[in-house]
This record gives structure tokens, C-alpha cells and sequence, in this order.
């Protein structure tokens, strides 16, 4: 822009000259080629900012066409990114109407029973453990309470508690027809000595099982369980004894014989404590009778005399309750085939879950069953091999005759 200055002066002075007529006349050649070379470079510089201002030009056009470029992107993407975050909206929406007319009721129920699961296996777990020995689990029955509590006597007299225990509620029919002494009628006939008691609650023959013990029901079975398991346990020699050596080696195969027979009575107190109502049992039952009609029916069709009578319920028919409340529960069926556009398939699916809870329940029952009679295997093979060479032992104290 500088260089433009110079040649507008000799623009201008030529100009100048040549409007004045005398000029020409005293005007030589020289002039004239100054005037006609300024005339050139005024050209050239004319068309140098020409050329420049072209440029410039053509660099703004470029850069508004690449913000309009970009903003055209970004428009794009905005649009694409709209565009696809209305299609999902549409898609979840289609997917939640499409779930709202083929989904199955909701079932309180269906989680009520999970609810309390956890709290009835806590409760299983503490009430097997109070009935080992040193536990403060009750008992009603003297001579059974004695014998679960005591220190365990001489054979003889560990026979005597025995029949204590049987006289005092377990008598059955025969015993009292021959007039055995101290027996009388009972409704848990052999309650002591029927393996019913551990597994349906004693009774009367033709008694429906109960999966809620009442507490003559437990006592039952505890009762078997001392009977089948370890009716005659080691007994507990005197302090002066046990300060012999003999009464020291007497006392170790003591505990080794009371560690094997641990493990059938831990597999019965389980299953004793299965039976037992656990706390929270009754807000159980008021969830199932206030849900869906045919958990209602169901229970109240099923449910034990306990849980009716008392409004408790234990672990054993919580279980057996939501295993059987589908498959086994006309109502549930006849509810569920009321639905309203349900899928077949889903159906189909939900009645083969069901009735597949229901097979591997009865296969949980059966185990423990097995594991009962695994137990009490087990205790008889140790009373037969171990306890020979432990009284023996018990011979060898008594003839140190130590007091």
C-alpha cells in the first residue's frame, strides 16, 4: 500500500500537464516517456492490489465456507444424535407397553417367602445349637430334661432315665394293655422310639405329618434322638479319677467316642431345629394371606395345625410352602391360566420352573433323610467297635479304686 502514494503523485502531475495546452508546447519527449512510464507503473500497481485483494477475498470465502462446513457437522451430528436418542426412547417405550400387556400379575407373594428365608435359617442354626448339651434350650419333661442336661451316669442307670422318659408320655398301647407299671394312655404313643417323630411329629397312628412342631412334638423328637443315637453315653468318672492316669487315658477315649457320635446328633438337631417356629414366622403368614388368592388358598388348604392354631411357621414348611404353593396349587393354575395375554411359550416355561422346584425339593428331603440314617449308622459302628475297648478302660479306673 505504500508504493501506491508515489505513482498517484505522478498520475497526478502528468494529469496536470497534460490539461494545460501550453504544456504540450514546451513539453519535450522526456516528459511524455515519464508521464507514459508513471501511467504503466500506476497500472501495474493497480492491478498488484487487485491481485491481493482477489486473495484476500478468496481466504475469507474460505474460511466462511469452513465454519459453515463445521457448523453444517456439528448440525448433522446433532441431528444423527437426536434422531437416534429419539428411536431409543421409542423402542423402550414400545418394549414397556409390549411388557404392561403380556407380564404375569405381581405376586407379593413371589418375595414374601425370600424375605424371611434368611432370618429362619439364623433361627435353625442358634436352636440346633442349644440343644446340645449345656444348652438352654426347655424342656417340659422332668426325666427327659435330666437326661439331656445331667452328666452322663452308669450304664444302668442311663437305662433307667430311658425308661423314665418312655413311661412318662411315650407308652403305647400294648404296654398299657399288659399293665406296665407307671404307664398310661398317651398320644405320642413310642413317641421315643419312632423315627415319625423326627421326620412327620409324634402322634397317633393315621396323624397327618406337620412341618411346624409344637413343643410336645419337639420334645419327641429329642427324645428319639437320644434313643437312636446315644441312649447309654460314657460316663462321667469322679474328680479323684480323673487325676489317675488311667483316668486321664479313660477321659480322651471318652472324647474321641462323644466326636464321632457328635456328627449324627448334629444332622438330627438340624433337622429337630427345622421344625421348630422361628421369630418373624407370623408377619410370614400375614404377607402370604394378604397377598394373591391363590397363596391364600393354598396355605390355608396345606398349612400345619401349628401354623393355623398359632399363626408361626418353621424353616421345614416354609420351604415345603414355596415349593408347593405352583405346581401343587390348583389356584395358582387356574390364576395363572386367567391372565390376560400371556405368551404360551412363557407360560409353558413358568409351569416346567415350577414344577421342576418342586423335584429338587422332594430330592433336598430325601437327603436329609439320608443324612439321618448316615448318622445313626455312624453311631452304631462306633458304639460297636469303640465302646467295648471303652469300658474296658472304665473297668481298669474303678480297680484303682480311687475316691
Amino acid at each position: 500500500m505504500k508504493k501506491i502514494a508515489p505513482s498517484l503523485l505522478v498520475l497526478v502531475a502528468a494529469l496536470t500537464l497534460s490539461s494545460s495546452s501550453n504544456a504540450y508546447a514546451v513539453c519535450d519527449g522526456c516528459v511524455v516517456a515519464a508521464v507514459q512510464e508513471g501511467a504503466q507503473q500506476l497500472s501495474a500497481e493497480l492491478t498488484s492490489i487487485g491481485s491481493m485483494l482477489q486473495l484476500m477475498l478468496t481466504e475469507i470465502d474460505d474460511d466462511i465456507g469452513a465454519i459453515g462446513a463445521k457448523e453444517s457437522g456439528s448440525s448433522v451430528m446433532a441431528a444423527n444424535t437426536q434422531r437416534d436418542m429419539a428411536a431409543q426412547v421409542q423402542q423402550q417405550s414400545e418394549m414397556d407397553a409390549t411388557m404392561q400387556q403380556t407380564e404375569l400379575p405381581i405376586d407379593p407373594c413371589a418375595t414374601s417367602g425370600s424375605n424371611y428365608a434368611m432370618q429362619a435359617v439364623h433361627s435353625v442354626n442358634m436352636t440346633a445349637t442349644n440343644y446340645r448339651p449345656g444348652g438352654n434350650a426347655t424342656v417340659s419333661s422332668a426325666p427327659l430334661s435330666k437326661a439331656l442336661s445331667s452328666f452322663a451316669p452308669s450304664i444302668e442307670a442311663s437305662r433307667r432315665a430311658s425308661t423314665s422318659i418312655h413311661e412318662a408320655a411315650y407308652c403305647n398301647a400294648n404296654e398299657v394293655a399288659l399293665g406296665y407299671p407307671g404307664c398310661s394312655t398317651s398320644s405320642m404313643p413310642d413317641g421315643d422310639a419312632n423315627a415319625d417323630s423326627l421326620y412327620d411329629g409324634a402322634g397317633m397312628p393315621g396323624k397327618d405329618a406337620d412341618l411346624t412342631f409344637t413343643p410336645q412334638e419337639i420334645e419327641a423328637a429329642r427324645a428319639y434322638e437320644r434313643m437312636s443315637v446315644d441312649p447309654e453315653p460314657p460316663q462321667y468318672v469322679s474328680k479323684a479319677e480323673a487325676n489317675t492316669e488311667v483316668g486321664k487315658l479313660y477321659i480322651a477315649m471318652q472324647k474321641a467316642y462323644q466326636a464321632n457320635v457328635s456328627s449324627a446328633e448334629n444332622t438330627l438337631n438340624n433337622l429337630i431345629a427345622a421344625r421348630a417356629p422361628f421369630p418373624g414366622s407370623a408377619q410370614l403368614i400375614s404377607d402370604i394371606n394378604s397377598s394373591s388368592d391363590s397363596a391364600e388358598q393354598y396355605f390355608n388348604a396345606n398349612a400345619s395345625p401349628v401354623a393355623k392354631s398359632t399363626g408361626t411357621m418353621s424353616l421345614a414348611e416354609l420351604e415345603d410352602f414355596e415349593a408347593g404353593r405352583r405346581w401343587r396349587n390348583p389356584y395358582w393354575q387356574i390364576e395363572m391360566g386367567a391372565v390376560a395375554d400371556p405368551t404360551k411359550i412363557a407360560r409353558e416355561q413358568l409351569y416346567t420352573t415350577a414344577f421342576m422346584a418342586d423335584i429338587d425339593y422332594q430330592n433336598f428331603q430325601r437327603s436329609q433323610h439320608i443324612e439321618v440314617l448316615l448318622g445313626q449308622l455312624l453311631a452304631v459302628l462306633e458304639r460297636t467297635n469303640e465302646r467295648p475297648v471303652l469300658e474296658a478302660q472304665l473297668q481298669r479306673v474303678h480297680a484303682t479304686n480311687a475316691r
